[in-house]
């Protein structure tokens, strides 16, 4: 329910836009997660960019605001800085209950890390602040009216907060400089490191995603790019394509991974090779989910690497993992019988024309789609004989897989994985007990849902300190 811009009670919302299909039986509407293993990340708001000549008092009544919340002054908060249509809709009990269950269990307030600005439309100027606990980070959207009261504030998804370590540098890069689709990514370096040191590229999941690899309240990629910098690695991270250019990603007809991923990665490996801090002879690629996928073909692009890192992939074809998803999502679902049927209908239907994607012609792939998502996509991908490309592959593959993943399976994904590279004897697999498909450990009455994504925790130490030893 949500009151004017605040949400009283936080719910995943799955944008259509990033891999679902809407399945909708009688009156009731449900969003099936036909790519489930892509980064379902919240947008923001769309607003200009235009300053607010009145940007300095709004940025001091924004931190008073912020102050009066954490001290839990909230009648005054109400009193001194809501608009009239505001405070008719919203009790200090309301706000209370909805700062505290935020709040609650994530340490003490540490301080306000930033506050941006923009005007939305000729009426309203928003701040967005972000605000650090000891063990959450998590930002505030406050949106003003002319006379400068409070219209709506909402609160975002926290995520785990992890002091940026002191033996470890960033610098912000571009990816394909000068080219068409330039990218925004950050070097993460090891400090006081003498001569070269190995690196490692980060590729994302499907859907579009940022160079954290942000959802919910994850923050996996930044995880995994200090962990590793701590210990004499090197990592890139980056933007997605279709997160920094999403409108023109999804106006291109034939869009497929080499646009969507592939390309940028190599470009990642070369502006690596191009750092002299950097050991050329030493680069790896570290794809997840998708991107661990697609790293076989990453490799055969250009990447050229020196090993492989799969994070929670499957040598499957992505059609038949997305039915399986699809599957699952709707027994674990409380469906009355007739919705039930329905649901699975449909599913079915899909993976019936999934069945078939070799006998649609190029002008019937670009015009089909299956799960959502374009045939041609689905075609492009499947082209790829990653089984061929393994057997002559020599070197060294390491495949990490969560036991606890309700995305990729440990059978029949994991188990593929060992049967693929049973003769390779460069090959390490390691499969992790309580992980999730993040790499993430979580008990709790959320476990095997959407909602477990929601609960801030970072990637396991024992699996970047794995990734780190097999490196060396």
């Amino acid at each position: 329910m949500r009151v004017n811009g605040w949400d009283k009670v936080p719910v995943p919302h799955v944008p259509p836009e990033k891999g679902v299909m809407m399945l909708s039986y009688g009156n009731r509407c449900i969003s099936l997660v036909v790519l489930i293993f892509s980064f379902l990340v919240l947008g923001a708001c769309a607003g200009s960019n235009e300053s607010n000549e009145n940007e300095d008092g709004v940025e001091v009544v924004t931190e008073s605001i912020i102050g009066l919340l954490v001290e839990g002054d909230y009648g005054e908060v109400r009193e001194s800085y809501f608009s009239e249509e505001l405070e008719d809709s919203l009790s200090i009990e309301e706000i209370q209950v909805v700062w505290e269950q935020k709040t609650r269990g994530i340490g003490d307030f540490v301080k306000v890390r930033s506050i941006d600005f923009f005007q939305q439309g000729s009426s309203y100027h928003v701040a967005e602040a972000t605000l650090e606990y000891d063990r959450v980070v998590f930002p505030m959207r406050f949106t003003f009216n002319d006379g400068d009261r409070l219209a709506g504030f909402h609160l975002g998804m926290g995520y785990a907060n992890r002091s940026f370590p002191s033996n470890v540098s960033e610098e912000d890069v571009i990816i394909g400089e000068g080219s068409e689709f330039e990218l925004g990514g950050t070097l993460t370096l090891p400090e006081g490191a003498t001569g070269e040191v190995p690196a490692v590229v980060l590729v994302h999941g499907s859907g579009p995603s940022d160079r954290d690899e942000a959802l919910y309240a994850y923050r996996p990629f930044r995880d995994i790019a200090w962990g590793l910098a701590e210990q004499g690695i090197a990592v890139l991270r980056y933007d997605k394509r279709t997160y920094t250019y999403r409108s023109e990603m999804a106006l291109m007809e034939g869009l497929t991974v080499m646009e969507e991923t592939v390309e940028d990665a190599v470009l990642a490996a070369e502006l690596l090779r191009g750092d002299d801090r950097i050991d050329s002879e030493k680069i790896y690629v570290a794809g997840h989910s998708l991107g661990g996928m697609l790293a076989p073909r990453i490799d055969a692009a250009g990447g050229d690497f020196a090993g492989l890192i799969i994070l929670g992939g499957s040598p499957r074809p992505l059609w038949e993992i997305i039915y399986d998803q699809n599957i699952a999502f709707i027994e674990m679902e409380d469906f009355d019988e007739v919705a039930k049927a329905e649901y699975e209908r449909q599913v079915e239907e899909e993976m019936n024309k999934a069945q078939r994607l070799t006998e649609m012609t190029e002008d019937e792939a670009l015009q089909e789609t299956i799960f959502g998502q374009s045939v041609y996509y689905f075609l492009d991908m499947d082209g790829f004989d990653m089984e061929e490309y393994l057997t002559e592959y020599s070197r060294p593959i390491f495949v990490l897989h969560g036991e606890d993943d309700f995305q990729v399976y440990t059978d029949p994904d994991f188990a593929k994985w060992e049967e693929l590279l049973a003769d390779h004897d460069q090959a390490t697999l390691k499969s992790y007990p309580g992980l999730n498909h993040f790499f993430i450990s979580y008990e709790g009455p959320d476990k095997g849902t959407l909602k477990e994504y929601e609960h801030p925790a970072l990637v396991d130490e024992d699996v970047i300190n794995d990734i780190a030893s097999w490196i060396r």
